[in-house]
Protein backbone atom coordinates (compact mmCIF):
# COMPACT_ATOMS: atom_id res chain seq x y z
CA UNK A 1 0.00 0.00 0.00
CA UNK A 2 2.89 1.87 0.58
CA UNK A 3 5.28 3.57 -2.44
CA UNK A 4 8.90 4.16 -1.65
CA UNK A 5 10.98 6.39 -3.62
CA UNK A 6 14.22 7.78 -3.59
CA UNK A 7 14.91 10.47 -0.84
CA UNK A 8 12.72 11.33 2.13
CA UNK A 9 10.93 13.93 3.84
CA UNK A 10 12.90 15.86 6.85
CA UNK A 11 10.48 15.74 10.10
CA UNK A 12 7.20 15.09 10.61
CA UNK A 13 4.76 13.21 8.44
CA UNK A 14 3.58 15.37 4.93
CA UNK A 15 -0.42 15.15 4.27
CA UNK A 16 -0.82 16.96 0.75
CA UNK A 17 -4.54 17.55 0.52
CA UNK A 18 -6.62 20.98 0.70
CA UNK A 19 -9.84 22.23 2.98
CA UNK A 20 -12.13 21.75 0.29
CA UNK A 21 -11.54 17.83 -0.63
CA UNK A 22 -13.82 15.68 1.36
CA UNK A 23 -11.10 13.03 1.95
CA UNK A 24 -8.24 15.32 3.16
CA UNK A 25 -11.08 16.27 5.83
CA UNK A 26 -11.09 12.96 7.21
CA UNK A 27 -7.35 11.89 6.96
CA UNK A 28 -6.66 16.01 8.72
CA UNK A 29 -9.11 14.89 11.77
CA UNK A 30 -7.54 11.41 12.28
CA UNK A 31 -4.02 13.31 12.30
CA UNK A 32 -5.02 15.67 14.85
CA UNK A 33 -7.07 13.08 16.88
CA UNK A 34 -4.58 10.95 16.89
CA UNK A 35 -1.71 13.51 17.84
CA UNK A 36 0.80 12.23 15.03
CA UNK A 37 3.09 15.17 14.02
CA UNK A 38 1.97 16.50 10.50
CA UNK A 39 2.65 19.41 8.16
CA UNK A 40 -0.01 20.12 5.36
CA UNK A 41 0.93 20.60 1.72
CA UNK A 42 -1.24 21.82 -1.21
CA UNK A 43 -1.02 19.77 -4.49
CA UNK A 44 0.16 22.62 -6.12
CA UNK A 45 3.48 22.16 -4.07
CA UNK A 46 6.37 21.78 -5.65
CA UNK A 47 7.72 18.71 -4.23
CA UNK A 48 3.79 16.78 -4.92
CA UNK A 49 4.30 17.36 -8.40
CA UNK A 50 8.29 16.63 -8.61
CA UNK A 51 7.95 13.66 -6.17
CA UNK A 52 5.14 12.70 -4.40
CA UNK A 53 2.51 12.62 -6.90
CA UNK A 54 4.51 10.22 -9.71
CA UNK A 55 5.70 7.97 -7.17
CA UNK A 56 2.24 7.46 -6.44
CA UNK A 57 1.07 7.34 -9.52
CA UNK A 58 -2.03 9.50 -8.66
CA UNK A 59 -3.25 12.84 -8.18
CA UNK A 60 -5.39 11.96 -6.10
CA UNK A 61 -5.85 13.95 -2.44
CA UNK A 62 -4.76 13.36 -0.17
CA UNK A 63 -1.79 11.26 0.05
CA UNK A 64 0.38 10.87 3.08
CA UNK A 65 4.07 11.12 2.56
CA UNK A 66 6.16 9.06 5.93
CA UNK A 67 9.95 10.63 7.31
CA UNK A 68 10.95 7.64 5.54
CA UNK A 69 9.93 8.73 1.86
CA UNK A 70 6.93 6.40 1.83
CA UNK A 71 3.96 7.35 0.01
CA UNK A 72 0.67 6.48 1.23
CA UNK A 73 -2.67 7.43 -1.18
CA UNK A 74 -6.75 6.47 0.01
CA UNK A 75 -7.75 7.09 2.99
CA UNK A 76 -8.42 3.33 3.96
CA UNK A 77 -5.06 2.41 2.96
CA UNK A 78 -2.92 5.79 4.99
CA UNK A 79 -5.31 4.63 7.91
CA UNK A 80 -4.39 0.85 8.31
CA UNK A 81 -1.11 2.28 7.59
CA UNK A 82 -1.06 4.88 10.81
CA UNK A 83 -3.09 2.20 13.52
CA UNK A 84 -0.94 -0.17 13.49
CA UNK A 85 2.13 2.61 13.66
CA UNK A 86 0.41 4.89 16.41
CA UNK A 87 -2.22 2.45 18.00
CA UNK A 88 -2.39 4.90 21.15
CA UNK A 89 -4.84 6.33 21.57
CA UNK A 90 -7.03 3.72 19.28
CA UNK A 91 -9.25 4.55 16.60
CA UNK A 92 -10.65 1.15 16.23
CA UNK A 93 -12.40 -0.12 18.96
CA UNK A 94 -11.33 -3.57 20.50
CA UNK A 95 -14.63 -5.30 21.46
CA UNK A 96 -17.19 -6.81 18.08
CA UNK A 97 -20.11 -4.82 17.92
CA UNK A 98 -18.20 -1.01 18.12
CA UNK A 99 -16.14 -2.19 15.80
CA UNK A 100 -18.42 -3.65 13.62
CA UNK A 101 -20.53 -0.60 13.61
CA UNK A 102 -17.73 1.70 13.18
CA UNK A 103 -16.58 0.24 9.99
CA UNK A 104 -19.84 -0.15 8.23
CA UNK A 105 -20.38 3.84 9.35
CA UNK A 106 -16.96 4.29 7.52
CA UNK A 107 -18.20 2.68 4.38
CA UNK A 108 -20.79 4.70 3.42
CA UNK A 109 -19.91 7.80 5.18
CA UNK A 110 -16.94 7.25 3.06
CA UNK A 111 -18.03 5.44 0.12
CA UNK A 112 -21.94 6.15 -0.68
CA UNK A 113 -23.20 9.81 0.81
CA UNK A 114 -23.80 11.44 -2.52
CA UNK A 115 -25.73 14.36 -0.70
CA UNK A 116 -22.07 16.00 -0.25
CA UNK A 117 -21.60 15.85 -3.89
CA UNK A 118 -25.35 17.21 -4.09
CA UNK A 119 -25.00 19.98 -2.01
CA UNK A 120 -21.72 21.40 -3.55
CA UNK A 121 -22.54 21.10 -7.12
CA UNK A 122 -26.13 20.93 -7.12
CA UNK A 123 -26.63 24.92 -5.85
CA UNK A 124 -24.55 26.79 -7.62
CA UNK A 125 -25.91 30.51 -6.56
CA UNK A 126 -25.14 30.09 -3.30
CA UNK A 127 -21.81 27.52 -3.57
CA UNK A 128 -20.13 28.10 -6.58
CA UNK A 129 -17.98 30.96 -6.30
CA UNK A 130 -16.72 30.20 -2.76
CA UNK A 131 -15.85 26.31 -4.08
CA UNK A 132 -14.10 27.48 -7.34
CA UNK A 133 -12.06 30.05 -5.36
CA UNK A 134 -11.13 27.54 -2.70
CA UNK A 135 -10.39 24.84 -5.22
CA UNK A 136 -8.19 27.64 -7.35
CA UNK A 137 -6.67 28.01 -3.89
CA UNK A 138 -4.88 24.65 -3.89
CA UNK A 139 -3.69 25.37 -7.14
CA UNK A 140 -2.64 29.08 -6.86
CA UNK A 141 -2.84 30.06 -3.14
CA UNK A 142 -1.18 33.27 -3.34
CA UNK A 143 -3.19 34.14 -6.81
CA UNK A 144 -5.37 36.58 -8.20
CA UNK A 145 -8.79 36.36 -8.12
CA UNK A 146 -8.66 35.99 -11.43
CA UNK A 147 -6.21 32.90 -11.26
CA UNK A 148 -8.24 31.28 -8.75
CA UNK A 149 -11.49 31.66 -10.93
CA UNK A 150 -9.41 30.21 -13.82
CA UNK A 151 -8.21 26.73 -12.00
CA UNK A 152 -11.42 26.73 -9.82
CA UNK A 153 -14.03 26.41 -12.55
CA UNK A 154 -11.49 23.93 -14.25
CA UNK A 155 -11.94 21.95 -11.20
CA UNK A 156 -15.31 22.74 -10.97
CA UNK A 157 -16.10 21.50 -14.78
CA UNK A 158 -14.17 18.05 -14.26
CA UNK A 159 -16.77 17.62 -11.17
CA UNK A 160 -19.38 18.55 -13.06
CA UNK A 161 -18.44 15.38 -15.56
CA UNK A 162 -19.24 12.86 -12.28
CA UNK A 163 -22.55 13.64 -12.81
CA UNK A 164 -23.85 10.36 -15.01
CA UNK A 165 -21.64 8.05 -12.09
CA UNK A 166 -23.86 9.93 -9.33
CA UNK A 167 -27.17 9.54 -11.07
CA UNK A 168 -28.57 12.73 -9.26
CA UNK A 169 -30.99 13.67 -11.72
CA UNK A 170 -33.70 17.09 -10.25
CA UNK A 171 -36.27 14.22 -9.57
CA UNK A 172 -33.85 12.94 -6.99
CA UNK A 173 -33.16 16.19 -5.49
CA UNK A 174 -35.76 16.19 -2.62
CA UNK A 175 -34.42 12.56 -1.72
CA UNK A 176 -31.49 13.74 -1.35
CA UNK A 177 -32.75 16.86 1.04
CA UNK A 178 -34.39 13.74 2.91
CA UNK A 179 -31.23 11.84 3.31
CA UNK A 180 -29.82 14.87 4.50
CA UNK A 181 -32.11 15.78 7.31
CA UNK A 182 -32.21 12.22 8.30
CA UNK A 183 -28.23 12.06 8.78
CA UNK A 184 -28.64 15.69 10.73
CA UNK A 185 -31.67 15.08 12.85
CA UNK A 186 -30.14 11.62 14.15
CA UNK A 187 -26.62 13.19 15.10
CA UNK A 188 -27.75 15.87 16.71
CA UNK A 189 -30.13 13.69 18.89
CA UNK A 190 -26.54 11.77 19.18
CA UNK A 191 -24.42 14.41 20.15
CA UNK A 192 -26.55 15.73 22.52
CA UNK A 193 -25.33 13.26 24.60
CA UNK A 194 -22.22 11.70 23.36
CA UNK A 195 -19.34 14.04 22.00
CA UNK A 196 -18.48 10.64 19.70
CA UNK A 197 -20.59 7.59 18.01
CA UNK A 198 -19.34 5.17 21.09
CA UNK A 199 -18.29 7.71 23.64
CA UNK A 200 -15.51 9.80 24.58
CA UNK A 201 -13.06 8.74 21.89
CA UNK A 202 -13.50 9.19 18.47
CA UNK A 203 -13.28 6.36 16.39
CA UNK A 204 -12.76 5.45 12.42
CA UNK A 205 -16.75 5.66 12.34
CA UNK A 206 -16.20 9.65 13.09
CA UNK A 207 -13.67 10.02 11.14
CA UNK A 208 -15.70 8.28 8.13
CA UNK A 209 -18.39 11.10 8.71
CA UNK A 210 -15.87 13.86 8.53
CA UNK A 211 -15.32 13.41 4.69
CA UNK A 212 -18.48 14.78 4.17
CA UNK A 213 -19.75 16.64 6.66
CA UNK A 214 -16.63 18.63 7.24
CA UNK A 215 -15.50 19.47 3.42
CA UNK A 216 -18.83 19.88 1.59
CA UNK A 217 -21.47 20.46 4.18
CA UNK A 218 -19.97 21.56 7.23
CA UNK A 219 -18.09 24.34 4.65
CA UNK A 220 -19.82 25.11 1.56
CA UNK A 221 -22.67 28.26 2.67
CA UNK A 222 -26.01 26.77 1.52
CA UNK A 223 -25.22 22.54 3.31
CA UNK A 224 -23.17 24.90 6.04
CA UNK A 225 -26.43 26.99 6.54
CA UNK A 226 -28.97 24.15 6.81
CA UNK A 227 -26.30 22.15 9.26
CA UNK A 228 -25.87 25.40 11.27
CA UNK A 229 -30.04 26.14 11.69
CA UNK A 230 -30.79 22.71 11.84
CA UNK A 231 -28.45 20.81 13.70
CA UNK A 232 -25.84 23.37 15.93
CA UNK A 233 -24.67 20.12 17.77
CA UNK A 234 -23.48 18.46 14.78
CA UNK A 235 -21.79 21.82 13.68
CA UNK A 236 -19.95 21.76 17.04
CA UNK A 237 -18.99 18.28 16.31
CA UNK A 238 -17.27 18.94 13.40
CA UNK A 239 -15.39 22.77 14.71
CA UNK A 240 -14.24 20.28 17.48
CA UNK A 241 -13.00 17.12 15.36
CA UNK A 242 -10.85 19.37 13.86
CA UNK A 243 -8.95 20.52 16.77
CA UNK A 244 -5.93 18.17 18.28
CA UNK A 245 -7.92 17.99 22.10
CA UNK A 246 -9.64 14.96 22.74
CA UNK A 247 -12.47 16.07 25.29
CA UNK A 248 -14.84 18.91 24.64
CA UNK A 249 -15.75 21.34 27.11
CA UNK A 250 -19.41 20.72 26.53
CA UNK A 251 -17.99 16.54 27.69
CA UNK A 252 -15.73 17.64 30.53
CA UNK A 253 -17.38 14.88 32.70
CA UNK A 254 -16.84 12.10 30.24
CA UNK A 255 -13.60 9.46 29.93
CA UNK A 256 -12.18 9.52 27.11
CA UNK A 257 -12.29 5.80 26.23
CA UNK A 258 -15.20 3.59 24.50
CA UNK A 259 -18.68 2.98 26.21
CA UNK A 260 -18.26 0.02 28.28
CA UNK A 261 -20.16 -3.56 27.69
CA UNK A 262 -19.17 -2.88 24.10
CA UNK A 263 -22.64 -0.34 23.78
CA UNK A 264 -23.70 0.94 20.63
CA UNK A 265 -25.77 3.74 21.01
CA UNK A 266 -29.60 3.26 19.64
CA UNK A 267 -29.01 6.69 17.58
CA UNK A 268 -26.01 4.72 15.70
CA UNK A 269 -27.66 2.05 15.45
CA UNK A 270 -30.41 3.97 13.65
CA UNK A 271 -27.81 5.68 11.32
CA UNK A 272 -26.71 2.32 10.50
CA UNK A 273 -30.31 1.26 9.33
CA UNK A 274 -30.46 4.03 7.39
CA UNK A 275 -27.16 4.19 5.91
CA UNK A 276 -27.95 0.37 4.73
CA UNK A 277 -31.19 0.68 3.77
CA UNK A 278 -30.41 2.82 1.18
CA UNK A 279 -27.03 1.53 0.20
CA UNK A 280 -27.21 -2.01 0.32
CA UNK A 281 -28.86 -2.27 -3.31
CA UNK A 282 -25.77 -0.16 -4.49
CA UNK A 283 -23.16 -2.81 -3.20
CA UNK A 284 -25.01 -5.83 -4.45
CA UNK A 285 -25.48 -4.60 -7.71
CA UNK A 286 -21.84 -3.54 -7.90
CA UNK A 287 -20.87 -6.89 -6.81
CA UNK A 288 -23.04 -8.87 -9.39
CA UNK A 289 -21.09 -6.42 -12.13
CA UNK A 290 -17.78 -7.46 -10.52
CA UNK A 291 -18.88 -11.32 -10.60
CA UNK A 292 -19.79 -10.83 -14.51
CA UNK A 293 -16.43 -9.27 -15.06
CA UNK A 294 -14.70 -12.26 -13.74
CA UNK A 295 -16.62 -15.04 -15.29
CA UNK A 296 -15.85 -13.36 -18.78
CA UNK A 297 -12.19 -13.57 -17.65
CA UNK A 298 -11.57 -16.84 -15.48
CA UNK A 299 -7.68 -16.99 -16.20
CA UNK A 300 -7.09 -13.71 -14.95
CA UNK A 301 -3.81 -13.69 -13.43
CA UNK A 302 -3.30 -12.34 -10.02
CA UNK A 303 -2.18 -8.48 -9.94
CA UNK A 304 -4.04 -8.15 -12.77
CA UNK A 305 -5.73 -4.16 -12.77
CA UNK A 306 -9.33 -3.68 -12.86
CA UNK A 307 -9.35 -0.95 -15.43
CA UNK A 308 -8.17 -1.15 -18.78
CA UNK A 309 -7.33 2.09 -19.19
CA UNK A 310 -5.49 2.60 -15.73
CA UNK A 311 -8.32 4.40 -13.24
CA UNK A 312 -7.24 3.70 -10.25
CA UNK A 313 -11.19 4.19 -8.54
CA UNK A 314 -12.87 2.13 -12.26
CA UNK A 315 -16.23 2.10 -12.70
CA UNK A 316 -17.71 -1.46 -14.13
CA UNK A 317 -20.78 0.02 -15.97
CA UNK A 318 -24.22 1.55 -14.77
CA UNK A 319 -26.31 0.19 -12.08
CA UNK A 320 -29.81 0.77 -11.75
CA UNK A 321 -31.19 0.91 -7.68
CA UNK A 322 -33.68 1.98 -5.93
CA UNK A 323 -33.65 4.70 -3.64
CA UNK A 324 -36.23 5.50 -0.96
CA UNK A 325 -38.95 4.75 -3.57
CA UNK A 326 -36.94 6.53 -6.74
CA UNK A 327 -35.26 5.02 -9.55
CA UNK A 328 -31.49 5.65 -10.12
CA UNK A 329 -29.30 4.47 -12.69
CA UNK A 330 -25.43 5.14 -11.70
CA UNK A 331 -21.67 3.76 -11.75
CA UNK A 332 -20.53 1.24 -10.08
CA UNK A 333 -18.10 1.95 -7.50
CA UNK A 334 -15.74 -0.89 -7.35
CA UNK A 335 -13.35 0.70 -5.40
CA UNK A 336 -16.34 0.74 -2.44
CA UNK A 337 -15.85 -2.98 -2.81
CA UNK A 338 -12.37 -3.43 -1.83
CA UNK A 339 -13.41 -1.14 1.17
CA UNK A 340 -16.65 -3.41 1.72
CA UNK A 341 -14.00 -6.10 1.63
CA UNK A 342 -11.65 -4.80 4.84
CA UNK A 343 -15.13 -5.51 7.05
CA UNK A 344 -15.65 -9.04 5.47
CA UNK A 345 -12.08 -10.10 6.29
CA UNK A 346 -12.14 -8.72 10.14
CA UNK A 347 -15.69 -11.19 10.60
CA UNK A 348 -14.30 -13.88 8.39
CA UNK A 349 -11.30 -13.91 11.40
CA UNK A 350 -13.82 -13.24 14.36
CA UNK A 351 -14.02 -16.25 17.19
CA UNK A 352 -17.46 -17.34 17.44
CA UNK A 353 -18.27 -15.41 20.61
CA UNK A 354 -17.38 -12.32 18.94
CA UNK A 355 -18.82 -13.37 15.23
CA UNK A 356 -21.95 -14.26 17.25
CA UNK A 357 -22.42 -10.67 18.72
CA UNK A 358 -21.29 -8.71 15.43
CA UNK A 359 -23.71 -10.93 13.27
CA UNK A 360 -26.53 -9.48 16.30
CA UNK A 361 -25.80 -6.50 15.92
CA UNK A 362 -25.71 -6.38 12.03
CA UNK A 363 -29.22 -8.08 11.96
CA UNK A 364 -30.44 -5.23 14.53
CA UNK A 365 -28.76 -2.37 11.97
CA UNK A 366 -30.41 -4.15 8.96
CA UNK A 367 -26.58 -4.83 7.47
CA UNK A 368 -26.90 -8.35 7.38
CA UNK A 369 -27.75 -8.29 3.49
CA UNK A 370 -24.97 -5.80 2.92
CA UNK A 371 -22.61 -8.20 4.93
CA UNK A 372 -23.25 -10.94 2.74
CA UNK A 373 -22.16 -9.37 -0.21
CA UNK A 374 -19.57 -11.59 -1.54
CA UNK A 375 -16.49 -11.14 -4.48
CA UNK A 376 -16.03 -13.59 -6.99
CA UNK A 377 -12.17 -13.30 -6.44
CA UNK A 378 -10.66 -11.20 -2.93
CA UNK A 379 -9.57 -7.10 -4.37
CA UNK A 380 -6.30 -5.75 -3.55
CA UNK A 381 -4.58 -2.54 -4.76
CA UNK A 382 -0.78 -2.35 -6.80
CA UNK A 383 0.41 0.90 -7.27
CA UNK A 384 -2.60 2.67 -6.07
CA UNK A 385 -4.49 0.66 -8.75
CA UNK A 386 -7.71 -1.94 -7.95
CA UNK A 387 -6.32 -5.03 -8.86
CA UNK A 388 -7.78 -9.08 -8.10
CA UNK A 389 -5.31 -10.43 -5.50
Amino acid sequence: MAERFRGHCDGPFALYGAYASFYTGKTRSYLRKKGIPFVERLPSHPRFREEVSPAARSKRIPILETPEGHVIQDTTAIFDYLERRFPDPPALPSTPRQRLAAYLVDLVASEGLKVAWHYRWNFKEPNLHFVTREFGRSFKPRGSDELLDHYGNVVAAQMDGHRPRLGITPELYPVMEEIYFDILDTLEAHFTETPYLFGGLPSVGDFGLMGPLFAHLGRDPWPLHLMQKRAPRVFRWVEHMNTPEIQSPEFWDTPMSYLADDEVPDTVVRLIRMFCQDNTPIFQATAGLYHAWMEARPDLPAGSLISDVDEDQPNLGPITTSLRGHRITAGSPAHALWVLQRTLDWLAALPPDDRAAADALAASCGATDLLSVTLARPLTRIGNRLAVA
